[in-house]
């Protein structure tokens, strides 16, 4: 699935995948930190597949890791977690959602096994918004249990948030340009860009509702007219690598130096 404009070797990518390594294959490798892909199972307009979010999580940490290993890191990607929280939007059909309680547990369960079998380092990678204040809060609950463990959290769209405007064209936060040309570098195979259409956007009731200071969860079945926002036709492969190759760059770097790190009793701080 590798692009032009993210030149790794496919095999190197999927030698970072646990489920695909043996065991014989998993001593050797002196694993250093663990990533954890997080996504969901949704609805993403009419030309992109329920699981964009978990395949641009998962395709999106094995590339990061092989980038860090050939670096020198000791990078592991696990399986990339399916289901993520959608309680806003379950009305759509076969939209999957886990509660926040359920995604909590998830990651202290595994951080515990982590840490038993001596892996203190953990990265999570989130590729669905709906997740993000549930895993920021997993974070802080680790911070409290397991305070020989330093785990992180990245998510898909942060490493480029700056460089954004100047190679998207359009605003949108769920299967609209951005995402979708993230989805053309990384799979275009599942991608229908003959079905990517402008989404007729709702307007909110309330102009305070429009400012950034004011957060709330949206029912999603009231967002647009087919799950997405935005327009996605302006999409392009182009885009998308530029957007990812840019993930790579910093979250390779970001792994590498954590794997090479000694984790003292005032890490992150010298």
């Amino acid at each position: 699935m590798d692009t032009p404009w993210t030149p790794l070797d496919r095999d190197a990518a999927e030698r970072t995948r646990l489920e695909s390594l043996r065991h014989p294959e998993v001593a050797p490798m002196g694993v250093q930190v663990v990533v954890l892909p997080v996504g969901s199972t949704e609805p993403h307009a009419n030309h992109l597949p329920y699981a964009t979010d978990t395949w641009i999580a998962g395709g999106l940490a094995a590339r990061a890791a092989a980038r860090a290993n050939a670096m020198g890191a000791r990078v592991v990607v696990l399986p990339t977690m399916p289901y993520g929280v959608n309680t806003n939007i379950t009305t759509v059909p076969l939209a999957q959602s886990i509660r926040p309680a359920t995604m909590m547990a998830f990651v202290a369960d595994l951080a515990e096994t982590l840490e038993r079998q001596g892996i203190r380092k953990l990265v999570i990678l989130n590729g669905h918004g709906g997740n993000a204040t549930t895993l920021a809060a997993a974070l802080r609950e680790l911070h409290g249990a397991r305070p020989r463990m330093f785990a992180a959290l990245v998510h898909a769209w942060s490493p480029y948030a700056a460089e954004l405007r100047e190679i998207i064209e359009t605003p949108g936060d769920h299967a609209a340009e951005e995402e979708t040309s993230v989805a053309l570098a990384l799979f275009p195979e599942k991608v229908r860009m003959d079905l990517a259409v402008r989404a007729r956007d709702s307007e909110l009731a309330l102009e305070s509702l429009k400012q950034r200071y004011v957060e709330f969860v949206r029912p999603w079945q009231y967002v647009s007219d087919n799950t997405g926002t935005g327009d996605p036709a302006r999409a392009t492969p182009e885009k998308g690598g530029k957007l990812v190759n840019l993930f790579l760059e910093r979250v390779a770097i970001f792994l590498k130096e954590l794997s090479d790190a000694e984790l003292t009793e005032r890490f992150p701080f010298q």
